[in-house]
């Protein structure tokens, strides 16, 4: 079980690594929309110069699809400490540990059940390439 100390710790971490994702994922779609609105920001040069464009727009729409996920998750986060159950595993209930908190804030599953979970999905993905 976490103690008070080690629960605000992480909120701050949390609420810290938040607010720098979503400073980050503002000034991406500032970008798109900027790319978006402006003319010369469209299809120009040969068709190499098109290639690069969107591949990198193409990169952006990854990166702040992945932001939104982690925005989410994080938010989720926040809200388990404020319900006391951040720090339990979903799986099994046991307490996650502050080491692996330290490490992955955002850790819904204790190191033993995460191991799991990847095992059965390593098993899965075996078997659908049969």
């Amino acid at each position: 079980m976490l103690t008070k100390k080690q629960t605000e710790h992480f909120r701050k971490k949390l609420t810290s690594e938040l607010r720098e994702i979503e400073d980050r994922n503002k000034e991406k779609v500032e970008e798109l929309e900027k790319e978006t609105n402006d003319p010369s920001e469209k299809f120009h040069g040969d068709e190499a110069d098109q290639a690069n464009f969107l591949e990198e727009r193409s990169r952006l729409l990854r990166l702040r699809d992945r932001d939104r996920k982690l925005i989410n998750k994080l938010h989720e986060m926040l809200a388990k400490i404020d319900d006391g159950t951040y720090g339990i595993c979903e799986a099994c209930g046991m307490d996650i540990g502050a080491d692996r908190l330290e490490m992955r804030p955002v850790a819904s599953l204790c190191i033993e059940c995460k191991k799991e979970q990847e095992d059965r999905e390593e098993r899965d993905k075996a078997l659908k390439r049969r």
